[in-house]
């Protein structure tokens, strides 16, 4: 009697569990072309109009950060817990902030540093450095604060990958990560060497973490299994979807009117 006692609370406390594999804890009212990130503990930075906002785990509103004066804000990235940076396609501009909100230093200015038109930037895992893509001369610069008269270029970007128009781009572990309009996913060592190439057919959106690659597509989000090239369901399935990110088993999904999280152990 004792053991199947013990068999029944090991079970439900099993079942309990399994349930939070999958849950919805909170949601944000966006607009659809608000920039926002969770850096790597899960707390959440969302730029909509002219204001910034931090969230922290439990959802708890911790500051707000008037940024009228950099533009529109395009993308938020992570350095680490404490810095973030605000990329502005529109201003050509970029700034580092404090995981307060403060400005942590100046306001960089792409066009200053040699770029004539950015869409995309990343932040690379080497201190003070950063990716960037300066589509109208067709390279990849990764530049280094500390010493912006050196830095590292791969020329012709578009020639190398035969593509028209690169949409995605980041690193993790080590390897740049660009992801194109065809739905091909290239791999770039931190030397900027080209080392794979992979097609993601019908792919909508594209996240990679620790290794991990994550993908939207006939509405789902789905992982990628590198063993036998198989979608693995995250159960996540709504229609319009327009971004995600995956980050400390939490999963960010934006539609076009909000932000989901769900909590999802893997």
């Amino acid at each position: 009697m004792i053991k199947l006692i013990t068999f029944f609370l090991v079970f439900t406390s099993l079942f309990a569990f399994s349930q939070l594999d999958n849950k919805e804890i909170a949601k944000h009212k966006i607009a659809p072309n608000t920039a926002w990130h969770a850096d790597i503990l899960g707390n959440l930075y969302i730029a909509e109009k002219d204001l910034l906002t931090k969230y922290d785990t439990s959802n708890v509103k911790q500051y707000s950060q008037s940024i009228k004066s950099k533009g529109r804000i395009n993308s938020i990235l992570s350095i680490n817990t404490m810095r973030i940076v605000l990329f502005s396609e529109q201003q050509q501009t970029f700034t580092l902030m404090d995981n307060t909100l403060s400005e942590a230093n100046k306001t960089y200015d792409l066009s200053e540093l040699g770029f004539v038109y950015v869409p995309l930037m990343a932040v690379s895992s080497q201190p003070n450095k950063f990716w960037i893509y300066d589509q109208a001369n067709a390279k990849l610069v990764l530049l280094d604060l500390s010493r912006t008269n050196q830095q590292q270029e791969i020329d012709n970007v578009r020639g190398i990958l035969n593509s028209t128009e690169i949409q995605w781009m980041k690193e993790d572990n080590n390897t740049l990560y660009l992801f194109d309009s065809n739905h091909k996913l290239y791999s770039f060592d931190l030397y900027g060497s080209l080392i794979d190439v992979q097609d993601f057919p019908d792919t909508e959106f594209l996240e990679i973490h620790n290794g991990q690659i994550f993908l939207v597509k006939d509405f789902g989000v789905f992982r990628y299994r590198k063993e036998d090239k198989s979608l693995e369901s995250l159960k996540i399935n709504f229609s319009g979807i327009i971004g995600f990110q995956w980050t400390n088993n939490t999963f960010f999904v934006q539609s076009k009117g909000e932000l989901l999280k769900y909590r999802i152990n893997l």
